[in-house]
Order: structure tokens, then C-alpha cells, then sequence
């Protein structure tokens, strides 16, 4: 894995919500969702109660983007890949967390959930690694002057 593959996981799994957009017949839809990351696997994992319209989304397309955001920090990525949906039981219960009571009923053996599970085909980040003085005066040095400001590292990738 390249390093800039390992930048990339080191800031997607420091965010406990992403927006998840999917194509709802030629529009795009997005919805805050909370990704369960499998670094080693390379897989991002959501679960979602069955019968919610992303499943009948992504059964006629596929594709989907997430985009994790940090305002905070200046600390972003966008992935593009396909969902794939499982009922896998074994899957659900490894990702049943304590979250997942508050939002199903029922618990990792009997919720009426799916998995939804994507593995990132490109993404793209931006890191900011200087601060947040550096960045404020990156920020009002790109206001005043012709200097477009320097507020971390930008990467684009394939895997």
C-alpha cells in the first residue's frame, strides 16, 4: 500500500459520520450514515434497516459516493465506488456496535438490517497537516494577496 493509500485510511477512520449519495432515479441523494472502515480488507461498511429506498437505489444502481468531512480541521476525502448490499448475518453481528440500538430495533441477531458495503474504487483527499493558526494565516494570506493559500496535502487515487 502506498503511502498516500495509508493517508488516505488514516483519515477516513477518524470520522464517525460520512454523507452516502446514491443515484435515486437521475438525482442524487444523499444521507448521513455511520461507516464501520476494514483498512486491512480495504472495505467500508454501513448498516441500514431493510426496506429503506438507498437499498432499492443501489439494486438499480450501483455506483455511490461518500464524502467525509472535518470543517475543523480542514480534513477531507471523497470515494467513488459500488455498493454492495448484505444480509449476512455473521457480517451484521461483527459490525453490531453500541450505536446500532439507538437506531434499530432489536439487537445484532434478530434487527431487521442489511450491510451495505463498499470498496473504494477512487477516492480523493485533503489533509491539512499545519494547524490551525498555519491554516488561518494560509487563509488570509490567500485573501490579501495573489497566493493561492497552502492548507495541506492533496491527493487522487486509484485502487
Amino acid at each position: 500500500m502506498t503511502e498516500t493509500h495509508e493517508n488516505f485510511w488514516d483519515l477516513i477512520e477518524d470520522h464517525n459520520i460520512c454523507m452516502v449519495t446514491t443515484n435515486d432515479g437521475g438525482k442524487l441523494r444523499s444521507r448521513p450514515m455511520a461507516p464501520r472502515v476494514e483498512r486491512e480488507a480495504g472495505v467500508i461498511h454501513f448498516l441500514t434497516e431493510n426496506g429503506t429506498p438507498k437499498l432499492d437505489e443501489l439494486h438499480h444502481d450501483s455506483d455511490l459516493a461518500l464524502n467525509f468531512s472535518d470543517p475543523s480541521d480542514y480534513r477531507f476525502a471523497s470515494v467513488s465506488g459500488r455498493g454492495v448490499v448484505s444480509r449476512d448475518r455473521a457480517l451484521i453481528k461483527k459490525l453490531w456496535g453500541p450505536y446500532c440500538e439507538i437506531w434499530f430495533d432489536g439487537d445484532a441477531d434478530t434487527a431487521d438490517v442489511a450491510v451495505i458495503s463498499v470498496r473504494p474504487e477512487q477516492a480523493e483527499y485533503w489533509d491539512n497537516t499545519s494547524g490551525k493558526i498555519r491554516t488561518a494565516y494560509e487563509m488570509a494570506k490567500g485573501y490579501f494577496t495573489d497566493q493561492q493559500p497552502d492548507v495541506g496535502d492533496n491527493r487522487k487515487m486509484n485502487f
